[in-house]
């Protein structure tokens, strides 16, 4: 079963906004070729997620996304993860140049669209009012992405250049409205 949200003014295009600023920064970070980098993704991913959430106004919790990707999905992004880490960590004692580049490389493309997806999936989530998505459908965001639809947004938001996103608003002592995952 599937219910939507309906959103004010701007809010989806803040939320993906949010992703796009996030989904460079992953970039980023995955682009260094020190092994552990990936811990600081999470950590951003986690962030991006709640940023997500305050500016939708719906909780969306990190246990709510893993559940949409499936535990097929979720094994495919911690072994892209792990594999990148392996090979940097192995890239370390070759001392080529070259293939610290190709790390680079794989690592920004590997965290950038990870990323992306959990961000897309994070704000389907809130439309869908916090509850997870059917399997079905987020493959289908996920197939997307890795179709071009992760391209098309970079090439997208790289024009538009996305700003940091403001402090996710902290959930007050008296309302159950908890924003944070």
């Amino acid at each position: 079963m599937t219910t939507t949200t309906f959103f004010k003014d701007d809010s989806i295009l803040n939320a993906k906004e949010i992703v796009a600023y996030y989904t460079f920064a992953a970039m980023g970070t995955g682009a260094i070729p020190v092994p552990a980098a990936s811990a600081a993704i999470i950590a951003e991913n986690g962030i991006m997620i709640a940023h997500i959430a305050s500016t939708l106004g719906v909780k969306i919790t990190v246990e709510n996304v893993v559940a949409s990707i499936g535990t097929a999905g979720t094994m495919n992004l911690v072994g892209r993860n792990l594999f990148v880490e392996g090979a940097k960590l192995l890239s370390w004692g070759t001392g080529s140049f070259w293939a610290a580049g190709a790390l680079m490389a794989l690592g920004a493309s590997t965290a950038g669209i990870q990323t992306y997806i959990i961000g897309m999936i994070a704000i389907e989530i809130a439309k869908n009012n916090g509850i997870p998505l059917e399997k079905k459908y987020s493959n289908t965001l996920i197939k997307k992405a890795k179709d071009g639809g992760f391209d098309d947004f970079k090439e997208e938001w790289k024009e538009k250049k996305p700003k940091s996103p403001k402090k996710p608003k902290k959930p007050s002592q008296d309302n159950n409205d908890d924003y944070w995952v």
